[in-house]
């Protein structure tokens, strides 16, 4: 009888070769089975602008519009002018008819950057339709900006005068802003505008590159120390005011920066703060140029500039931050991608920012980001505003 050798199933080089293999197969087939990012989807036509493929029904077009910095009372009261002026003209006949004709609706949204004026149509609009639109409401306002302004003065002064809004309106007041409303109604419409479209079958066939951000110049004030007057009696003079402008994140790597800078110091503040203190820490990213201050109050430590908030950084707070920023990210990009879409238009980003953004959150070590801090209300660059009190 024939006795036949039995060989094992695998041996030893097969088993080697199945160690590495293995887990390459698994992370291909992962992959093939996710879903496409909706921000990895986003596209630019130039008849159309930003577009981003979803599959609910119904399109949404968004024109976005920036605000200004509105720091200031005449600035903000000129902002208000405007969205006040842009509401009535989205209620005006010549607006609503041409809306019933094409069977559109349209509603105005403030957020804390910017203003959208969003519409919803069933089909996806024509780039004549969309010009209509626009043509309409670039119209110069049917509004009396003069008996406007008077009502919003008075509004801004009754709402705005506890110690930290005269603080803010002090520092707004040395930056250089645009404070007529009949030309900031005017700049809305200038070219090329932010659209942004949101629908079905929207197909990237257009290799057209998006406009990039505009580069306006920084308004920076005198760096030092502002005396400001303690108007009112019952004003709480124990705030002070340090602050400084920003530019506009212009790519993802940036505004990953200045987001990640902004959360660092949040968080830090809260251990440097005395017993009795209190603060307020303000980033206020805008398309023209934002800023970013602190409001101290009764603070009798020294002030906690960049240096002295990079001293107290450590690994732990890092990577604390850096985790919650990055789960922040994960949850838009899965639930409302629209949001990143908003940014990306309103900073003319380029389109795979989201990408960049999280490169950068995940590469930063801490010796950079301690360099971020200290790049944060630097004292050569920041003004540091007090009353002017009996005890000073």
């Amino acid at each position: 009888m024939v006795k036949v050798r039995q060989q094992p199933l695998f041996n030893r080089r097969y088993l080697m070769i199945l160690i590495w293999v293995l887990p390459i197969v698994i992370l291909i087939l992962h992959r093939a089975g996710q879903q496409p990012s909706p921000l990895d989807q986003i596209h630019w036509q130039k008849a159309l602008g930003y577009l981003m493929p979803d599959k609910r029904s119904g399109y949404q077009l968004k024109l976005i519009l920036p605000l200004q910095n509105t720091a200031s009372d005449e600035a903000w009261v000129a902002n208000q002018s405007v969205e006040r002026a842009l509401a009535q003209r989205l209620e005006s006949p010549s607006v609503q008819q041409r809306l019933n004709e094409i069977q559109w609706q349209a509603r105005l949204e403030r957020r804390s950057h910017y203003r959208s004026v969003i519409f919803h149509m069933a089909n996806a609009p024509r780039h004549e339709q969309i010009q209509s639109i626009v043509s309409i409401l670039s119209q110069p306002a049917p509004v009396d900006w003069s008996a406007l302004q008077k009502r919003l003065q008075a509004e801004r002064y009754l709402d705005s005068q506890s110690a930290e809004d005269r603080l803010l309106a002090a520092f707004g007041d040395q930056l250089r802003t645009n404070t007529h409303a009949a030309d900031l109604y005017a700049g809305l419409w200038t070219t090329p505008l932010r659209h942004i479209l949101i629908g079905e079958g929207l197909n990237n066939s257009d290799t057209s590159v998006p406009p990039t951000a505009d580069g306006v110049p920084l308004s920076t004030p005198q760096a030092g120390t502002l005396i400001i007057p303690a108007t009112g009696s019952r004003l709480d003079t124990r705030w002070e005011l340090l602050a400084q402008p920003i530019p506009a994140p212009h790519d993802g790597a940036s505004l990953a920066r200045q987001r990640l800078g902004a959360e660092l110091v949040s968080h830090l503040l809260s251990r440097m703060a005395p017993a009795d203190a209190d603060y307020r820490w303000l980033w206020h990213p805008l398309a023209t140029g934002g800023y970013r201050a602190l409001l101290l109050h009764q603070w009798t430590a020294p002030l906690p500039d960049g240096d002295r908030l990079a001293e107290q950084l450590d690994q732990a707070l890092l990577d604390e931050v850096r985790s919650t920023l990055l789960n922040q990210l994960d949850l838009l990009e899965a639930q409302t991608p629209e949001q990143w879409l908003d940014l990306v238009a309103l900073y003319r980003m380029p389109l795979d920012s989201h990408t960049a953004f999280r490169a950068t959150l995940e590469s930063l070590n801490l010796t950079q980001a301690r360099q971020l801090l200290t790049d944060t209300l630097m004292p050569a660059q920041s003004l540091h505003i007090r009353f002017n009190t009996a005890g000073h």
